[in-house]
């Protein structure tokens, strides 16, 4: 009688082993899809910071170029955001790779004083991403 009991006690567990393998399976898989995802918008949100600083020190050396500029007898008719700006091109410098700056100049005049409002634009192309940054400043002579 103890050999059949335990022939009918082999029978009723056989297959048990499957469902927990599948369960474990199921689990890991789920984890692991959870894990790409994570990684995945790190790597994102990594590459949309590095771009959004290459973008404001692109618009940080155009805004520097202008106030060099301004200060150097230039008046805002000789750049602006249609004309190039003539001896200034980043897109060899490196780390600025991919990037763009235009910067404008408006000149402001009250009584007997001059003012340049200077804004330069940087926008740096990453393929899928691009970022910009504005940098804007007043000089007064």
């Amino acid at each position: 009688m103890s050999l059949n009991r335990m022939s009918s006690r082999y029978q009723q567990q056989q297959g048990s082993m499957l469902v927990i393998a599948i369960f474990i399976i199921i689990v890991i898989s789920l984890l692991i899809a959870s894990l790409s995802r994570i990684l995945s918008s790190t790597a994102d949100s990594i590459a949309n910071e590095v771009y959004s600083a290459k973008a404001y020190y692109a618009a940080d050396s155009g805004m520097e170029y202008g106030i060099y500029r301004v200060l150097n007898g230039f008046v805002c008719a000789d750049f602006d955001d249609k004309t190039p700006i003539t001896g200034f091109d980043i897109r060899d410098v490196v780390g600025l790779e991919n990037c763009v700056v235009a910067v404008s100049c408006q000149t402001i005049t009250a009584g007997h004083n001059t003012q340049y409002y200077l804004r330069s634009t940087g926008t740096c192309d990453g393929g899928k991403m691009v970022a910009q940054h504005i940098v804007e400043a007043e000089v007064k002579l």
